[in-house]
């Protein structure tokens, strides 16, 4: 699978700093949001509220999520960055003096995971976006696979991380830790050396700056599909990691170690699936690809859901990790080889504006009902759904023929 040319956007020196920055720093992106999920589920007992509080970490940014993609193509994306790291900075630094002091409540928690949402709403559009003037287009969709690799080793370790410091320590250094992690991210970025992007004067107010957007990707068909999918996994399969605290609790009876084990093993598929995406040459064959590993996770929600054995269940949800990642990287990939250049922070703030409105009311739905019905009922619901959901996708999308050729 690794091969020289699954590597090849590292022969760009201001790519090697950004990653090397990114693993450090996501390594305690996932250590705290761990952490989070652990602290709200020790706070309140409650499935509910456990989705409560991923909700604040998401939904918020929806709202700021236009405007920040108008940003993104209207401001330094690189200048935007380094002001996005430190506003997470000044976030982990506060969660882990509440939480280490005593005073962190499930009130606290939701504003700072609402603020959070807000000041990831304009990283999200801004990293992604910044991508191509590091590597340029020929390697852009190498550089995007190397990305979510990064993010799922991160998601391996950061996890592991985060047991280790919760069971030998307690909760509140694991938010300390990403808060350290931050400094790393921040050197990188000030040994880049970035040539400035030329940026068009922005004539429009902002809101037709946003409505142009919007238009641009309801027209293209490629653009408004890829987006659609992704909405439908982020609203019925993706939010299955919410529950994980409670899974790890309620269903196997193991606690934050086995809950690092669970997301661990989640995070190894999504890694083998991101390198197999970083190993192709082009994107040709990429859309059918999508839709079936699209497929591949509906159903590995529903065999996930039916395995009671916390060892089966460590060695199958890979299998959960790769069929998401494979349709999350598939569909960054499609959309950021096809967008025009002038379109490309606002295209990446709807997949953004995707994810943080899904997720939450994905998270919700599955807390409900885990409430309810018992905690593994949302699994088999969820797959169910995304594969009704992913089959009529795929009809049509079949009728109407054809993938989308680069643009420009």
């Amino acid at each position: 699978m690794l091969s020289t040319g699954t590597l090849r956007a590292f022969q760009h020196r201001n790519f090697r700093l950004f990653t090397a920055g990114q693993l450090v720093s996501l390594i305690g992106t996932w250590a705290q949001r761990l952490a989070v999920g652990w602290l709200a589920w020790d706070l309140s007992h409650s499935a509910f509220l456990v989705g409560a509080v991923s909700f604040a970490g998401l939904f918020p940014g929806v709202l700021a999520g236009p405007f920040a993609g108008s940003v993104a193509d209207s401001m330094n994306r690189f200048r935007l960055l380094k002001i996005t790291q430190v506003a997470f900075l000044v976030q982990a630094s506060i969660l882990a003096a509440l939480t280490m002091s005593g005073y962190v409540t499930v009130p606290l928690l939701l504003v700072l995971e609402t603020a959070l949402a807000v000041i990831t709403a304009f990283d999200i559009p801004a990293r992604q976006a910044f991508v191509i003037e590091m590597v340029g287009k020929p390697d852009l969709a190498n550089a995007i696979a190397i990305n979510s690799t990064t993010v799922n080793i991160a998601r391996m370790v950061g996890p592991a991380i985060a047991g280790i410091i919760i069971v030998t320590v307690d909760i509140g250094e694991a938010f300390l830790f990403n808060a350290v992690t931050y400094i790393a991210v921040l050197m990188s970025l000030a040994a880049m050396r970035i040539q400035p992007r030329i940026l068009e004067r922005r004539t429009q107010p902002m809101v037709s700056h946003v409505l142009e957007g919007l238009r641009y990707a309801w027209r293209e068909r490629g653009i408004r599909t890829y987006l659609l999918l992704f909405f439908i996994m982020a609203l019925f399969g993706m939010p299955y990691g919410t529950l994980m605290p409670v899974v790890a609790e309620t269903r196997f009876g193991m606690g934050a170690a086995g809950l690092s084990w669970l997301v661990a093993g989640s995070g190894l598929g999504a890694t083998i699936g991101a390198l197999f995406l970083a190993a192709r040459k082009d994107t040709a064959g990429l859309t059918r690809r999508l839709f079936f590993a699209a497929v591949l996770f509906g159903a590995s929600l529903i065999v996930f859901a039916l395995i009671s054995n916390f060892y089966l269940a460590v060695l199958f949800i890979p299998v959960c990790g790769f069929g998401m990642m494979m349709q999350m990287a598939g569909n960054n990939i499609l959309l950021q080889t096809n967008v025009e250049e002038a379109q490309r922070g606002r295209i990446m703030s709807l997949l953004s504006m995707s994810f943080q409105l899904a997720m939450p009311i994905g998270s919700l739905w599955m807390g409900t009902v885990a409430e309810h019905f018992g905690v593994m009922t949302p699994f088999l619901i969820g797959g169910a759904l995304c594969l009704v959901a992913v089959s009529i996708l795929g009809y049509l999308s079949w009728r109407e023929k054809g993938e989308m050729r680069p643009a420009g």
